[in-house]
């Protein structure tokens, strides 16, 4: 038990996700991130982008991005207990990326419930105006969360039409790379 525990914490979530991530990036046509949460923020460890559309996401692989105003930082946290959640909140500085950024606790802990209703999250140019996400998180072999994934796309392309079609890929994604991870 304690040798297959050991494997199951080792295995490379890159190489497991990467097969769904490209999938995901073949339906929607667009670019297909995936992040490690460090302390208070999202690392890019991998990214999958579409050959179908011309503007492309600027993101690297090693940049980092604020839990608290991304698709992915809020799925990561969704999967915490309120009071991890609000000590990640209190350790970040809380800054006005865009207009549409949450600034306020009590809207952060809404957006988080609306998150774990859902079983996803949405990035409305929250961290960047004209770029728009849909994320999820990736539960380990022991049920935590430390990575997620999103759908990032330009707010033209990014529709609501278009989001509301991705929703049951992206929570297939989820539950099957979770699976693979080991987590049932």
């Amino acid at each position: 038990m304690e040798i297959s525990t050991r494997i199951v914490g080792r295995m490379d979530v890159v190489s497991i996700a990467r097969p769904y991530l490209k999938k995901l990036s073949e339906i929607s046509g667009e670019t297909v991130h995936l992040v490690e949460i460090e302390g208070n923020e999202a690392i890019y460890i991998d990214k999958v982008e579409s050959g179908s559309n011309s503007i492309r996401m600027v993101s690297r692989i090693g940049s980092r991005i604020p839990l608290y105003c991304s698709g992915v930082g809020k799925a990561i946290l969704a999967e915490r207990s309120d009071v991890e959640v609000e000590s990640v909140w209190n350790s970040s500085e809380i800054r006005e990326m865009t207009p549409n950024t949450i600034l306020s606790l009590d809207d952060f802990f809404e957006t988080i419930r609306e998150v774990r209703r859902n079983g996803y999250s949405l990035d409305n140019e929250e961290n960047e105006m004209g770029v728009r996400c849909i994320a999820a998180s990736i539960l380990n072999h022991e049920g935590k969360a430390k990575n997620a994934f999103s759908i990032s796309a330009p707010v033209g392309r990014m529709t609501d039409e278009k989001l509301d079609k991705l929703v049951k890929y992206v929570l297939e994604a989820k539950k099957n790379i979770s699976g693979d991870l080991g987590f049932r």
